[in-house]
């Protein structure tokens, strides 16, 4: 009974919340708030309507530790999005049970053992009292969720996500399958707004003596970027489930080029977090820590950490390729590398610019021109005053803007300059 009284003054007493409770070290660096930025694979979790407006393949995966247990939460996120059919995500979460003398305390579903007059009045959270602590009639709970993700303007993507839930207590095995929608609204650089229905076809489990249904959790959020190196969230979450609407907020800022620090609060938690990100040719590797600390429950839950690693690769709207990737130009000789880009915006090309660059950042040639970019660029490995550049390894940023204003960027490794050998 204690344990159901304290998990009813957190997230954890509400059916279903395994898919509402939050994956990820930076939305739990940002408070928790996430719908109205969604700009990492997380998206699939928080706001699969914003699917649509990330630009290259993210991956995410992490854990942590639940702050009133031992139990363990496992995730893993991956994106995928396209050219021309949208974008698509998958999740995979599972929340690991102790082997207790007790048995195993499922922190994420309640069962009802008595009901009087239609009334539940002896519930506890889902709960298995096994004699022999090693038997195999419980199961780590498991779930998922497929997204898929479709701009249907320049300013507007929807989405959607099946929710599945799958584990086994004593002797049932609940099984559940529901539907989350989603929204996001981004009109310019330095504003974005999401909405999401969780469980908006709620899932239901059946157990032995009882069933729950996970009570729909409508959420709203709002991103905004007043400058490039910064990142402020706030959300909203009304549920039947509530007393009144929850609020959640936090910002971020990259201070260095490979270094981020955050800081959020909601309704009982405090977080505080940072990322050290660096890119390896055309990888981006970023590792995500926070920390949490729930004033609300005065001491009950325990502090605690996560961890969450991100990475970046391939993409769809612009990307760049040279061949061949090893060039040794001379005096009087040509040695060309043939630079094909493409460019597939969500409108047509108002400008574009391509750069090319040593490992140092230091510029050595730039194309640039109005309307349609080329579909191959040459170059003979001189800079912009036509003397040959240095030998090493050279790097391109391409910028394409589009007739709506929306900027498309990609930078990543282009070729090798090499010296030539005299004998």
């Amino acid at each position: 009974m204690i344990t159901l009284i304290v998990s009813q003054l957190g997230t954890g007493g509400i059916p279903g919340y395994i898919f509402a409770y939050a994956i990820g070290a930076r939305p739990y660096g940002f408070g928790r708030a996430f719908t109205g930025l969604a700009d990492d694979a997380e998206a699939v979790y928080f706001n699969p309507g914003a699917l649509a407006f990330l630009q290259r393949v993210n991956a995410t995966a992490g854990y942590f530790q639940l702050p009133i247990s031992d139990f363990t939460y496992y995730y893993a996120a991956f994106t995928f999005p396209t050219a021309t059919f949208g974008s698509f995500g998958i999740t995979v979460i599972q929340l690991q049970n102790p082997t207790r003398d007790q048995g195993a305390i499922f922190y994420d579903s309640l069962i009802c053992n008595r009901y009087e007059d239609g009334i539940c009045v002896d519930s506890v959270i889902a709960y298995a009292d096994f004699p022999n602590p090693g038997n195999n009639d419980r199961t780590p709970f498991n779930a998922g969720l497929l997204s898929y993700s479709k701009s249907f303007s320049r300013y507007i993507s929807i989405g959607a996500a099946l929710e599945l839930a799958y584990h086994r207590v004593y002797q049932s095995s609940p099984s559940s399958a529901g539907i989350m929608v989603g929204m996001m609204f981004v009109p310019n650089q330095y504003f974005s707004f999401g909405v999401v229905g969780q469980h908006f076809i709620p899932p239901k489990e059946s157990y032995l003596i009882t069933s729950q249904t996970y009570p729909q959790i409508w959420r709203f959020g709002i991103g905004l970027r007043p400058f490039n190196w910064v990142n402020l969230v706030v959300d909203g979450a009304y549920s039947t489930y509530y007393n009144g609407f929850k609020f959640y907020g936090g910002g971020e800022a990259r201070l260095l080029s490979f270094l981020y620090v955050r800081g959020g609060i909601n309704y009982e938690e405090v977080s505080g977090g940072g990322s050290f990100e660096f890119t390896i040719r055309d990888i981006i590797f970023r590792l995500d820590g926070s920390y949490t600390f729930n004033y609300a429950s005065n001491g009950v839950y325990k502090d605690y950490l996560q961890f969450s690693g991100t990475i970046k690769f391939g993409g769809y709207r612009v990307w760049a390729d040279a061949d061949p990737k090893l060039i040794s130009p001379t005096e009087g000789e040509a040695n060309i590398a043939f630079i094909y880009i493409h460019t597939f915006p969500r409108q047509n090309v108002e400008s574009w610019e391509f750069i090319i660059k040593k490992q140092t950042g230091e510029v050595v040639r730039t194309f640039y021109g109005e309307g349609e970019p080329p579909v191959r660029i040459e170059w003979d490995g001189r800079d912009d005053s036509g003397r040959i550049v240095p030998p090493g390894n050279y790097n391109y940023h391409y910028r394409v803007v589009d007739s709506g204003g929306e900027i498309y960027e990609r930078s990543g490794y282009l070729l090798t300059v090499k010296r030539v050998e005299v004998w």
